[in-house]
């Protein structure tokens, strides 16, 4: 029943995200970042994105793109970032599978803690936007987990080495490990509990402050991130820091009412524990978490408080936990349900599970607006085959994960006006001019293209322009 699930999943997530490519609906942040990171490290070159400007590394401090531009030799591809990013998000049914197994969860119950995994809301639409890195450490943390519970010899030097990997992934994940180890004090586990302290700790000190500022400069340091909090460089300057107020506005979005809209859709899909009678300690499993979900709550920025973005996905793990907790046999578990709905609990769960998903999920966006390009699609595709497959190039947006296999790739936006001479080609959507582009500054593209001969357009077909620079050679 398992691998039915993962099989599931993984076809779902994996199906879903390429047609969506397919459709130009992945964009350079983030699909075209990590793809062109994962090239240029399959080639040996060094993993600078042009897109961000600096060092991949120096973005997140996400180690495992270099084993994934080994990988990508064999697959040079987007593909194989779909695959790997599907299959660590269905592969995490297999550690929550064998924690069901050793708490003697009925078929039923098994399967409903299943699908509540694999139909969250967030976990769908994480797995459909592009690729983040943080995603292979889905199933890490799920794995963690449930040796956590199980408490065998040697689980705790497991937990450990599945938790250092999963920082490979993002150095941001340091404060989800703090709060494990931090629950594990709590439950008087020390010896666990401190050296996952000490991991986080050490971690976001040598990879935050101080290999991401060594190898972005210093516009990779972590201050950059002030603005997802309504910090700006005003707040930050030197002398002029004033932290009554920082705090303050860092309070007032905290307990914002953004904030309560985010928590109830992020908990919604598992209403159904409300009517459990130890709904009190379902919650304090969600505890690890806290630590990134105060960082969302305290954040001005809409897309860290949504289920659209990816930055409440490592929440689900401990979810589906808690849940298939309220599943196990006996007291405590199924038995402090209601006596009215004992025996429907599993079908409940995965009925509202599928509700949901449908509800609060991107799935409708596929009968929708992931459509726009439909009437233009052939063009799209038909322009690519005029790119030159290595020569610097300047694009709309939602090219820039179908042509990001090159050391020079940028889109388009107002700083590129002045350095259009150093494209080889430049390929533009006039429909769609997508992020950090307008309608009219493709007007002022093109007419700037039309007083600069060394450009000719050698492509132009449903609003899709091709521009070729004839004075560089690709």
């Amino acid at each position: 029943m398992t691998w039915l699930f993962f099989a599931l999943g993984f076809c779902l997530y994996a199906g879903a995200l390429t047609l969506r490519h397919l459709w130009f609906q992945t964009s350079a942040w983030d699909l075209a970042i990590f793809d062109q990171a994962v090239y240029l490290i399959s080639q040996g070159l060094p993993a600078q994105s042009s897109l961000l400007g600096h060092h991949i590394l120096a973005d997140h401090g996400a180690f495992v793109l270099v084993p994934l531009g080994w990988l990508s030799r064999l697959i040079p591809s987007p593909a194989l970032l779909f695959l790997v990013q599907s299959a660590a998000l269905a592969g995490a049914v297999f550690p929550l599978a064998a924690l069901a197994r050793w708490r003697g969860l009925s078929r039923s119950a098994t399967a409903a803690s299943l699908a509540m995994l694999l139909l969250y809301p967030v976990v769908f639409n994480t797995a459909i936007f592009d690729f983040h890195p943080e995603t292979l450490a889905f199933p890490l943390v799920m794995q963690a987990l449930w040796w956590l519970e199980r408490r065998a010899a040697g689980d705790e030097l497991r937990v450990f080495f599945v938790l250092l990997l999963a920082l490979t992934c993002k150095v941001g994940l340091a404060l989800l490990v703090l709060g494990i180890g931090g629950i594990l004090l709590l439950q008087s586990r020390r010896r666990i509990g401190g050296c996952l302290l000490g991991l986080a700790v050490a971690w976001f000190a040598a990879v935050g402050t101080w290999l991401i500022p060594l190898l972005g400069g210093g516009q990779a340091e972590l201050m950059r991130h002030a603005g997802k909090f309504g910090l700006g460089q005003a707040d930050l300057a030197a002398g002029h820091l004033d932290w009554l107020v920082v705090l303050g506005r860092l309070i007032s979005q905290l307990f914002s009412l953004a904030s309560g809209e985010y928590l109830l859709l992020l908990l919604l899909p598992v209403l159904y524990v409300l009517l459990h009678r130890q709904r009190g300690r379902f919650f304090f499993a969600l505890l690890p978490f806290a630590p990134l979900m105060v960082l969302n709550l305290a954040a001005s920025r809409p897309a860290m408080k949504d289920l659209v973005h990816h930055y409440s996905l490592l929440l689900v793990p401990f979810l589906a936990l808690a849940v298939q907790q309220t599943l196990a046999p006996g007291r405590h578990g199924i038995g402090d349900y209601p006596s009215w709905c004992l025996g429907r609990v599993p079908a409940v769960v995965i009925a509202w599970a599928l509700i949901t998903f449908l509800l609060f999920s991107r799935i409708g966006f596929f009968l929708g607006s992931f459509q726009e390009h439909r009437d233009h699609l052939g063009a799209m595709r038909e322009s690519l085959t005029r790119v030159d497959p290595r020569g610097a190039l300047l694009v709309s947006n939602n090219f820039a994960p179908h042509v990001s296999h090159r050391q020079q790739l940028s889109i388009v936006s107002a700083k590129q006006m002045q350095r259009l001479d150093h494209y080889d080609q430049i390929l533009l959507d006039a429909r769609h001019p997508g992020f950090e582009a307008s309608p009219s500054l493709l007007r002022k593209l093109r007419q700037r293209l039309q007083t600069m001969p060394e450009f000719r357009l050698i492509f132009n077909r449903d609003d899709i322009w091709l521009y070729q620079n004839s004075r560089r050679k690709s």
